[in-house]
């Protein structure tokens, strides 16, 4: 019966319900064979056997059911048939994920056959049934992450990647139905690790995949899957360079080129660069795609007088591709970290910091001042350039990304001058900060200085931080960064007055409305009044004045925000601050004292009890784990019996 509602006549969903009735009793019945509960251990083979048997010929009905139908008949459907058809696709999808469970390699095997039968019909003079090919195809694709790297799985891969199919489908001269493509599209970049181990099969469907780009309904997921097996095959792909370049050539050339397949095919062909085994032998590929880059910023300039808006268009795609580039550049995680300065001090200059290198770092620097000078500062265009920025901070070694810090601040500093997109500048020094905070890593003090001049300006300017909350955030994060090398910035600064003026900044951060600007200034509190060294006595009391300092406002605070001034989701970072300041300060409960004995603060709801049973409980517990659910409860005293709930 249930087989029989599965053949029901009809394209689902479309034409027909009922096949889709049965999903959940095949998904149920191949989990239960996983598992058979409550069977006799002698009656367990046979029923596999037979349960086996029933779940793959489930699998082909419903394979049947998902062949795509001819053009002119989905030209009938509306969207919601269109989607309701594709919905049902998925569900297959699903199911026959589950069924690899129970059936194993037979129902791989199977799949591929019938591609293979197919792509056989038509040598024997039949016609293609792109249909069947591509159905099989799209159920391999939901196949990918249940393989592992087995053998017998390889050799059935093989059998499929060595067919004429990908020949075939690189010939866009034969009619097609896209849809075959496109999963076929999708399916290469899904078995990625499939060409780690078996490069050679490498060719012919990148082959496919390139002459697909140009087709703007394939463009992007075929750009992602030369992106992903770039990625994953790098090393055996560097013989194929020259090929990779001149393809992209020919892509970016059409006038149909999509954006996002420029970038990621760049980003790929980037990763294949990155791969080559000396620094020298990169030079001629990277020249190249940046005079891509560079073709597209001087078209930029020719637009730009007549077209403002298509040329920022263009301008902040230009720039994309140089995050691509950047990104695929970028040393894989499995890659030895070495750090500048191992070793033995200082080295000589490496290869980005000499003649040949040293210019393409000055032309990639250049497209981006271009474009962003001649744009008149746009938002956009300064969120893309300091996106390329971000791509060397993740390095640990010099390349052409990997800008020297007096560059980068300079031009983070002149943005923020101006007063645009103050929010970036502000994002990427602080990831410019974390990524020269490592032992090892160039000391960048002189340019954390500027950052802490502007830093202190913006402060000035807002004095209270609810007054613009996201650039309140900004700034007190940026100072987070600095406890891990660079607080001696802060302690040195003359004159101190400054510094006071934006710890108190940063104490009232703790109650503007919008959590994430509290707990950046939560985090801010809890490293300064945690903060050890002791072996720098001096700086260890620099620390300690400024903790004195704000010490009672701090406890006035935290007691405020704990005592029902903040949300209930916002306490537990509230008394990170406050279980380190128990722990660490010795003048922690007499503070916290008198905040709490102050009438009716933090809520009339409180009387004096449960404020000195408050008090006593944190500072037993010493700032270990359970002050946060004591915490909790304060909190809810605080707000009274309406909150309890």
């Amino acid at each position: 019966m249930l087989h029989g509602m599965v053949k029901v006549p009809g394209y689902p969903v479309a034409e027909e319900e009922i096949s889709g009735t049965t999903f959940e009793f095949w998904s149920s019945l191949a989990e239960f064979l996983l598992d058979p509960e409550n069977v006799a251990e002698s009656d367990i083979p046979s029923l596999i056997a037979a349960g086996k048997k029933e779940i793959m010929q489930a699998i082909e009905e419903f394979w049947t059911k998902i062949q795509i139908p001819p053009h002119t008949e989905s030209l009938k459907w509306t969207k919601d048939l269109r989607d309701g058809f594709t919905s049902f696709r998925k569900d297959v999808a699903d199911l026959v994920e589950v069924a690899y469970g129970i059936l194993g390699l037979e129902l791989f095997d199977r799949l591929i056959s019938q591609v293979i039968s197919a792509l056989a019909n038509s040598q024997a003079g039949g016609a293609v049934a792109w249909e069947q090919i591509e159905a099989s195809l799209f159920c391999l694709n939901s196949l990918s992450d249940c393989l592992g790297d087995e053998p017998e799985e390889d050799e059935s891969l093989k059998v499929l990647f060595r067919s004429r199919l990908f020949n075939i489908l690189a010939d866009f001269g034969n009619q097609i139905p896209l849809r075959v493509r496109q999963t076929a599209v999708h399916m290469i970049g899904s078995y990625a690790v499939f060409f780690e181990r078996w490069a050679n099969f490498l060719p012919t469907v990148l082959n496919f995949l390139f002459v697909a780009i140009s087709t703007p309904a394939l463009a992007r997921n075929a750009s992602k899957s030369i992106s992903s097996l770039c990625s994953s095959c790098r090393s055996t792909l560097t013989s194929e360079l020259s090929v990779f370049l001149y393809q992209y050539e020919l892509f970016s050339a059409t006038p149909t080129a999509d954006d996002i397949a420029k970038e990621r095919v760049l980003c790929a062909i980037s990763y294949v660069i990155q791969a080559l085994p000396s620094e020298s032998q990169k030079l001629d590929s990277l020249g190249r795609i940046l005079g891509y880059v560079d073709k597209d910023a001087q078209q930029f300039l020719t637009i730009l007088p007549q077209h403002p808006e298509a040329a920022k268009e263009l301008g902040v795609s230009t720039l994309q591709c140089l995050v691509a580039i950047g990104k695929g550049l970028q040393a894989p995680d499995d890659i030895p970290i070495i750090l500048a300065g191992e070793g033995g001090g200082q080295g000589p200059p490496s290869f980005w910091e000499q003649e040949s290198g040293l210019a393409i770092q000055r032309r990639i620097l250049h497209i981006i001042q271009t474009l962003v000078g001649s744009l008149a500062e746009d938002g956009e265009m300064i969120d893309a350039a300091c996106a390329v920025f971000r791509t060397g901070f993740a390095e640990t070694a010099p390349g052409p990304f990997v800008f020297p810090p007096r560059v980068v601040t300079e031009f983070l500093l002149e943005r923020a001058n101006r007063g645009v997109r103050v929010e970036t500048v502000l994002s990427t020094a602080s990831t410019m900060v974390s990524s020269h905070s490592l032992d090892g890593s160039p000391d960048i003090s002189t340019e954390v200085g500027f950052f802490l001049e502007l830093i202190l300006g913006l402060a000035e300017r807002l004095q209270n931080p609810q007054e613009d909350p996201e650039m309140s955030q900004g700034l007190v994060e940026f100072i987070n960064r600095l406890f891990s090398r660079y607080i001696t910035v802060i302690v040195h600064y003359q004159p101190r007055e400054r510094i006071e003026m934006l710890l108190w900044f940063v104490m009232n951060a703790l109650q503007v409305r919008e959590t994430l600007v509290k707990k950046a200034a939560c985090t801010f509190w809890a490293s300064l009044v945690s903060f050890a060294a002791d072996d720098r006595p001096e700086l260890q009391a620099s620390i300690n004045s400024f903790v004195h300092l704000c010490g009672p406002a701090l406890a006035e605070k935290l007691v405020w925000g704990i005592g029902g001034g903040a949300s209930r989701s916002e306490v537990d970072s509230l008394t990170e601050p406050l279980k380190k300041m128990i722990a660490r300060q010795v003048k922690a409960k007499t503070w916290l004292s008198a905040s709490l004995s102050r009438n009716g603060f933090p809520s009339p709801n409180l009387s004096e009890k449960d404020k000195t049973v408050f008090l006593n409980k944190i500072m037993t517990l010493r700032g270990k784990r359970g002050t946060n659910q004591i915490a909790k409860e304060f909190w809810l005293s605080s707000r009274g019996s309406d909150f309890a709930c």
